[in-house]
């Protein structure tokens, strides 16, 4: 497992987590992530697409409601 930085793009968060943005933002939507721990917004952040993710704590939500499926590393 690639050890994850701090604050990343939702480009990055999709990569690290192997989930698509459409479900990122659901789970933001749907109230599962929320603004702080999971996700927040910066200087530079113009919109909720340019949020930045904190893909560990993403992970362990994710994993504590089991809505992430991490693949075997080859």
């Amino acid at each position: 497992m690639t050890k994850a930085p701090g604050w990343v793009s939702v480009q990055k968060a999709e990569e690290l987590l192997g989930i698509d943005r459409k479900t990122l933002f659901k789970y933001r939507d749907d109230g599962t992530l929320k603004l702080g721990p999971h996700f927040a917004a910066f200087p530079e952040t113009r919109s909720r697409d340019s949020y930045r993710w904190n893909v560990s704590a993403v992970r362990k939500q994710l994993k504590k409601q089991n809505k992430l499926v991490e693949m075997p590393m080859s």
